[in-house]
């Protein structure tokens, strides 16, 4: 006989199996049972005081580990307390998991308590949004991871039901979850970028926050070295070359000496 679990559970394994070791949020009768799968699968939740700081959190545990933020928030109100927060990640490329509460697709036509069409609210702010269907939890699960990281990180939305979480599926994945392999850019774009900055006069770099999300700051500053090119950074990358560095500018918006360099750019 085939092992199963929840698929509450399906989903808080795999989010463990992605690197996710803390979630924050708020309780509900709708996520009770997400919160004891993440407990079980060796995510500690963290209660909150309000769902906008607790995806605030998220957002910092993302920043600190490197792997997803988790948002627990349950149905109406409280999921749409995150708005703010989870707008903000968007806005930020912060890798996300909203996991809100939802009542069951058939009681949803006659309870009305606080029930409104949460995926029509997050899409926008969203990379995308699932309604978890037990059938298909461990795909549902890491879909939303690697939609979360891929390209432009953001965050992505998950719609729990409360009977879909307690749901039987099968114990074991369908098929494991493979890591984004490495890739470098095609030899064409390098010679291109070469050939830019051989021709440029008074070449500038300015670095942003994928630059952050690479890592990039020990390559930043050697290539800023290697050629003597000063560096312009976005509000978010301030601090990849030292401020007090002699080819630091500043941040755009930020520093008048920055701008003076800047500024004429954008009138060309």
């Amino acid at each position: 006989m085939t092992a199963t679990i929840r698929a509450a559970d399906a989903l808080a394994q795999r989010l463990y199996a992605a690197g996710c070791r803390v979630a924050f949020g708020m309780p509900g009768g709708e996520v009770l049972t997400i919160i004891d799968a993440l407990e079980s699968a060796g995510i500690q939740f963290v209660l909150a005081k309000h769902e906008n700081a607790a995806a605030f959190m998220a957002e910092g545990a993302w920043h600190r580990t490197g792997t997803p933020g988790i948002l627990v928030a349950t149905v109406g109100p409280g999921a749409l307390n995150g708005v703010n927060a989870v707008a903000n990640a968007h806005q930020d490329r912060v890798p996300l998991i909203v996991i809100a509460g939802a009542v069951d697709a058939d009681e949803a036509q006659s309870y009305t308590h606080q029930v409104l069409d949460q995926t029509a609210v997050f899409t926008p702010i969203t990379k995308a949004s699932f309604t978890f269907n037990a059938g298909a939890a461990h795909i549902i699960a890491d879909k939303a991871v690697s939609i979360a990281l891929e390209g432009r990180p953001g965050p992505v939305h998950i719609d729990l039901p409360i009977a879909v979480a307690v749901a039987q599926v099968p114990a074991t994945a369908p098929f494991a979850r493979a890591p984004a392999a490495p890739v470098i850019p095609a030899p064409n774009v390098l010679d291109q970028a070469a050939d830019w900055l051989s021709a440029a006069n008074r070449p500038v770099i300015i670095a942003g926050l994928d630059a952050v999300n690479e890592d990039a700051a020990a390559a930043l500053t050697e290539m800023a070295e290697r050629f003597a090119i000063p560096v312009v950074t976005t509000y978010k990358a301030k601090g990849l070359l030292p401020e007090d560095h002699a080819l630091a500018l500043g941040g755009a918006g930020l520093s008048p000496l920055a701008d003076t360099h800047l500024l004429p750019l954008i009138k060309q």
